[in-house]
């Protein structure tokens, strides 16, 4: 087993070791049987519904992506491609091995890096401003819900939101800058050569080069594309309506009706902002802890425990489930063909 395995079974231990304490420290956890008890199951099998169509919008809109820049793509391609970043995103701090890993598939699959590196920071980009719209109708529509909660959260969710928005600003202007990615990207390549990671520089340079051509022609391609970008921010806004209702899915589940929808979404778009920026991978303890403090006025004391496991098995361990059995049989192929 190679350190990367063993570095995401380290992950997912000291996951469950961060649930296993929290568990212990809730006074309600002798309820924990009773609370499984009065689960509906197909309130929870339409949590799982709510996952598959997140994967199902996240593949469209990679095809959807890649269709406008370079060339259609297969659906199946696509949701292999999705899980498989998806699988990354869980596994690495700050989700940072998804796209790497995406490019590095695509590429099996005949689709330049230029214009897989494009596709994908087209979706980052528009999905990083449906996100920041969520929040802000919530600021303005939800004011009262959202300034309810402690100071303290209220200020995180805003630093993520600044950092979301900041970053949207900056790789956008970054992709306007042809001449400062070349040079980013020569850098890197001088490094490698250096440290005899890249022997033939020359050759490297020009497929580089090429990449870069590729990268900025695309982007100029969609940045006049009105149509197809408001298109995609339509499926971004319903792949995020998705995900977001896993949690009232789960509130269903246990026979709860008190709380609306909409307010959970909204709460949930500020608990996805406050945790995604902290640096473990999956945002491990803080994903945790967020749904405690976020999710305490809509869950009973006796339920907010057994709520917290669903809702992380369904949006962190899913992910890794599923991307992983991708990948498994994506290596099974690839040894068959080689036999």
């Amino acid at each position: 087993m190679d350190k990367k395995k063993y570095a995401i079974l380290f992950y997912i231990s000291v996951n469950i070791i961060i649930i296993a304490v929290i568990g212990l420290l809730d006074p309600n956890l002798k309820d924990i049987g009773r609370a499984f008890n009065t689960l509906k199951l197909h309130w929870l099998a339409g949590a799982a519904a709510c996952m598959l169509m997140f994967w199902v919008m996240d593949a469209l809109i990679l095809r959807y992506s890649l269709a406008a820049i370079f060339e259609p793509r297969r659906f199946k391609g696509c949701m292999e491609v999705a899980l498989i970043g998806q699988y990354y995103n869980a596994v690495t701090p700050f989700a940072s091995g998804g796209q790497p890993a995406q490019v590095y598939y695509m590429s099996r699959f005949g689709i330049p890096a230029g214009y897989s590196t494009s596709a994908l920071i087209i979706k980052y980009l528009v999905y990083q401003v449906v996100l920041s719209i969520f929040c802000a109708i919530a600021f303005i529509f939800k004011a009262s819900l959202i300034f309810s909660y402690p100071f303290v959260v209220v200020w995180i969710s805003l630093i993520g939101f600044v950092i979301n928005a900041g970053a949207v600003f900056f790789i956008y202007s970054l992709s306007l800058n042809r001449g400062f990615i070349r040079k980013i990207v020569l850098s890197v390549l001088k490094f490698f050569h250096r440290v005899r990671i890249v022997r033939d520089l020359e050759k490297w340079k020009a497929r580089m080069e090429a990449a870069v051509e590729d990268f900025h022609r695309s982007l100029c391609m969609f940045r006049g594309n009105y149509k197809g970008m408001a298109l995609m921010a339509v499926m971004t806004a319903m792949q995020l309506i998705f995900y977001f209702s896993v949690t009232f899915f789960i509130y269903r589940a246990f026979g709860l009706k008190d709380s609306a929808w909409m307010d959970m979404i909204f709460v949930q778009s500020f608990l996805y902002l406050a945790v995604s920026y902290f640096p473990a991978p999956g945002a491990m303890g803080a994903s945790e802890g967020g749904f405690y403090l976020f999710f305490q006025r809509f869950f009973p004391g006796h339920l907010i425990f057994v709520a917290m496991l669903l809702w992380r098995f369904m949006t962190y361990y899913l992910n890794i489930i599923v991307g992983g059995l991708v990948i498994l049989t994506r290596s099974i192929k690839d040894l068959s063909r080689i036999r």
